[in-house]
């Protein structure tokens, strides 16, 4: 079970590849929009693994503990994000009009 968590990481990982190359190609991204959702996206992976990986031990209160605690971390993250980037892609369209 889980050889098949760490293929489906790895696709995961591959498909978050793509959507940041395709929103690199769409709007400008800063260091610190970088980081951030490399952040949120590396929370929400590690989110997956941390709780596939302890409820295969046996401590389900940990898995369960573990997706709360990281996915809210992760989606806080990256909705300050989102928003940031919005924010500047607006102001820069709104500066060149």
């Amino acid at each position: 079970m889980m050889d098949l968590t760490w293929y489906l990481l790895g696709v995961l990982t591959g498909i978050s590849a793509l959507m940041l190359r395709y929103l690199a190609a769409r709007m400008q991204l800063t260091l610190v929009t970088w980081g951030g959702l490399l952040a949120g996206i590396g929370a929400l992976l590690f989110c997956i693994a941390w709780a596939v990986g302890a409820y295969l031990e046996g401590v389900p209160r940990a898995a369960a503990m573990g997706l709360l605690m990281f996915v809210l971390g992760g989606i806080v993250i990256l909705t300050v994000t989102a928003r940031l980037i919005a924010k500047q892609n607006r102001d820069q369209q709104g500066g060149a009009s």
